[in-house]
């Protein structure tokens, strides 16, 4: 199997089982791999917007340290080994390929074994009796097979601890898995959204010891505080008067928290309480016997760098890319341009994949006093121009780099240009952009 074969392999799964399972197939491919998930202590990082860069700035700064973590995003990147890391760095090709072979040589026993107990079953049938349905394939989701690729990386590099960032879907493989020992909650949950806060009430109920969340409007954070007080679960959440922002640039940002300063190379007001969920589990990690110096803290959060995450990739034409694809990250990603509507003008640029983004970034942007330009969109083989009810310019595009090229074209000085969508659009679009710049 070859590294092209092993992402092939991943991709080509069901994304779904056609009923629900009940962690049937995640629980049967793990036991047949010996359970790895077992006397694994994991953080689970849930929330509607700030997962990726939460556990970024966690796990640049355990890399300062000597314990060994690992981290599983899901759900499946373009580049498979992408998503599961150790202490920060990849899986190797040669890894990533080995463990995938390890899934797919249990995924193929189960089927075996199934088979031949289907065919003794039949075997030991009197005459005239009729033979049992023979069993359907033993076929896992591609998050499945993610996860368990996952758990042998981690069994095997002996991790101290992992963190699972979720996908928000009710097939999350790692829904399977025993209860975490703490949560993350990222960002706020979505006003009046009884479905995600009855989710969030459930999974705390199931034995989780500690909550570090984001903060959150106050029926939010009295259901979380009064679901944590019944199940003896401790809720921390930063304190906003322990904080300081001492400079916001494009460039940098600098802050001071419990009477400690960082920096940080991320831009955005919102990389800032990001930061602080960060140093709070750090301080809960510290509680739990994880020793973690001040200055591996500080070191980890200044080095840290994230592509796609309200990243300045020119400042001269300002370019930023986010991958950004909810309406909350929409309005926090526009709410974080206006600190910097000084360097960057009122006259924007966009590009977008086709479909609800357009519209959605159209209005955040015209209720903060920004002009639009020209909309740059890239739609998908076959898909029908967007309709956009506006009097904009409006570019289609069919492959990422004509989008790339279409973009920069004719960008003045005046206003500056911002890619948002999901991370596997922003990935490709930025890509072929960096290309065009020379870098």
């Amino acid at each position: 199997m070859t590294y092209h074969n092993a992402i092939k392999y991943v991709k080509r799964a069901p994304r779904e089982h056609e009923q629900d399972d009940k962690f049937e197939h995640i629980r049967t491919l793990c036991g047949e791999l010996g359970d790895p998930q077992k006397r694994l202590p994991f953080i689970r990082l849930a929330g509607s917007n700030g997962k990726t860069l939460c556990g970024g700035m966690l796990t640049s700064i355990l890399k300062q340290t000597d314990i060994t973590v690992g981290y599983l995003a899901m759900p499946m990147r373009e580049d498979l080994k992408q998503n599961i890391m150790i202490s920060c760095n990849p899986l190797s090709m040669e890894e990533t390929v080995g463990y995938t072979k390890e899934v797919a040589s249990a995924v193929a026993r189960i089927n075996k074994r199934r088979t031949l107990e289907w065919q003794n079953a039949c075997d030991e049938l009197n005459d005239g009796e009729p033979k049992p349905s023979m069993p359907s394939p033993f076929v896992p989701t591609s998050s499945e097979l993610l996860l368990a690729i996952a758990l042998l990386a981690f069994r095997d590099k002996n991790c101290k601890f992992c963190l699972i960032e979720c996908d928000h879907t009710s097939s999350d493989p790692s829904h399977f898995l025993p209860a975490p020992f703490a949560a993350i909650i990222c960002g706020t949950i979505p006003k009046g959204d009884r479905h995600e806060i009855a989710r969030i009430r459930s999974y705390i109920c199931r034995g989780i010891e500690e909550i570090v969340s984001a903060p959150q409007d106050p029926d939010a954070h009295r259901i979380l505080a009064d679901t944590c007080a019944s199940v003896n679960c401790r809720l921390t959440l930063p304190l906003k008067s322990a904080l300081g922002i001492s400079r916001l640039s494009l460039r940098a940002t600098e802050f001071s928290y419990k009477g400690h300063a960082y920096t940080l190379n991320l831009c955005g007001r919102f990389q800032v309480f990001n930061a602080l969920i960060a140093l709070e589990t750090v301080e809960m990690l510290g509680r739990r016997g994880y020793t973690i110096p001040d200055k591996a803290v500080m070191c980890g959060l200044s080095s840290l760098q994230i592509h796609s995450k309200f990243e300045v990739i020119s400042s001269m034409p300002c370019i930023i890319a986010d991958s950004t694809h909810t309406p909350v990250a929409i309005e926090t990603v526009c709410d974080s341009m206006t600190e910097f509507r000084a360097s960057t003008g009122n006259r924007v640029r966009l590009c977008l994949p086709a479909g609800e983004l357009p519209a959605q970034y159209l209005s955040a942007l015209a209720e903060r006093g920004y002009t639009v330009e020209r909309l740059v969109l890239l739609a998908a083989e076959g898909e029908d121009a967007p309709k956009v009810d506006c009097d904009i310019p409006i570019t289609v595009c069919k492959t990422p780099k004509q989008t790339a090229k279409e973009a920069l074209a004719s960008l003045g000085k005046d206003g500056f240009l911002l890619i948002s969508g999901h991370i596997r659009f922003t990935e490709k679009v930025r890509y072929e952009l960096l290309a065009l710049l020379g870098f």
